[in-house]
């Protein structure tokens, strides 16, 4: 039976973010996933001087390859029916713009054998089958995958155009029949689905090129209550925030998930009158929700005016543990009761989604942490982020870890 790796975060956007971060609002996992960060790019910073090392004592250091490493249970990695060489993936940005710390990549992981292509994506390779939601027979008769294409530096036009090119020349159906491409602004990264198996060696060697990932399958997830965090009153906890007259209020949350259903008694308003449904979101006199945008269609709009539907039933769930103001009882309350909505859907209603959609609401949120809604002056761009969701492990990857921060919708 899969497993999921969770990734249940509560993050506080700053002006002028420039990364995909999130932090929890939970003191200890904050220390946590702070200290996994600063693992995670202590490792990048250590493996980039190792590889530098390794570059500058080789008989051939101008070619800047390594011999392959080879990992017991993983796949090599073929080029015409040899081994690899090992890409040694240093001094290649070349003072060209980028987003991102320069030598991240070898640190990515999962890359066990350090050669900048996904292992996952190595076992697709050799005969596994894809586990994209959104995957289908390509001309190669394989199931096709979705992928994060990493750079050295920010892509531009010309690396656009030139991973078009690769992707054409194997029969790739294109945007205009429903395959997704975007870059994002956040993470030096083309991502793309859709893609032929056959493809990706021709992609892997692409100029500038550090890393292939296979993208993420996403899946709901939620298991933190309100009076565990000692956000509400309790039985079991003292000096809970609620009792130290804490509710949210003046605070916008994004809910990163399935939509939501913002005509719920318990999200609709702050008054918790029974109010008649209204899908005009904004008829309230007092409404929670400021703004929307569905991440997972090609076609969104950007301006925040849309308002996803949920028709999986999670995120209303996520939202109302979140800011639900509850019934009149008061008793099923959210941890911020007066906090403001924004809901962002970046997850299907079908199950299993592809991290394309979490990279694009992540980045949308990041965009617009500072925007004026035009409602009133306390609900003012976005102060918060909520992700009750994580990753499937499966065949594919074997002794699963989890992410270490590397991944691109940590990054």
């Amino acid at each position: 039976m899969d497993t999921i790796k969770t990734w249940q975060t509560i993050g506080r956007l700053e002006k002028g973010e420039s990364a995909m971060k999130s932090t929890t609002g939970i003191r200890r996992s904050a220390l946590f996933i702070a200290l996994i960060f600063l693992i995670a790019d202590v490792s990048a910073a250590a493996s980039y001087n190792v590889g530098a090392d390794e570059a500058n004592n080789s008989s051939d250091s101008a070619s800047m390859y390594g011999d392959p490493i080879l990992i017991d249970g993983l796949p090599p990695l073929l080029c015409d029916d040899e081994l690899c060489d090992r890409p040694l993936r240093i001094d290649l940005r070349n003072n060209q713009p980028a987003s991102e710390k320069a030598g991240w990549w070898l640190g990515y992981g999962p890359d066990l054998d350090w050669n900048g292509m996904d292992d996952r994506l190595q076992r697709v390779i050799s005969g596994y089958d894809s586990i994209s939601p959104t995957a289908i027979i390509g001309d190669d008769g394989k199931k096709t995958v979705a992928i994060i294409v990493d750079y050295a530096w920010h892509p531009s036009d010309l690396e656009v155009n030139q991973i078009s090119d690769v992707l054409n020349s194997h029969n790739w159906i294109g945007e205009e029949n429903g395959a997704w491409l975007d870059l994002p602004e956040s993470i030096d990264a083309i991502v793309v689905d859709k893609v032929p198996v056959s493809a990706l060696m021709d992609i892997y060697h692409l100029p500038g090129v550090v890393v292939i990932e296979m993208q993420n399958v996403m899946v709901p997830t939620n298991d933190v209550a309100g009076k565990a965090t000692r956000a509400m009153p309790s039985d079991v906890y003292t000096e809970s925030a609620y009792e130290r007259g804490y509710s949210g209020e003046g605070v916008v949350i994004a809910i990163l998930d399935t939509g939501v259903d913002n005509e719920h008694r318990s999200l609709n308003d702050f008054d918790d009158n029974n109010d008649a449904p209204d899908t005009d979101a904004l008829s309230y006199d007092d409404h929670k929700w400021v703004a929307g945008y569905d991440a997972t269609s090609a076609a969104a709009n950007p301006d925040g005016t849309q308002d996803p539907d949920d028709g999986q039933g999670h995120g209303t769930h996520v939202a109302g543990s979140a800011l639900g103001t509850g019934d009149s009882s008061r008793e099923h309350r959210g941890t911020a009761p007066g906090a403001y909505l924004v809901d962002i859907k970046v997850l299907t209603d079908t199950g299993g989604t592809n991290s394309q959609y979490s990279v694009s609401g992540i980045q949308w949120m990041i965009n617009n942490a500072d925007t004026d809604w035009g409602h009133n002056s306390s609900s003012r761009g976005i102060q918060i982020g909520s992700m009750s969701f994580g990753s499937v492990s499966s065949p594919l990857n074997p002794g699963d870890e989890g992410d270490n921060g590397t991944g691109a919708e940590a990054r």
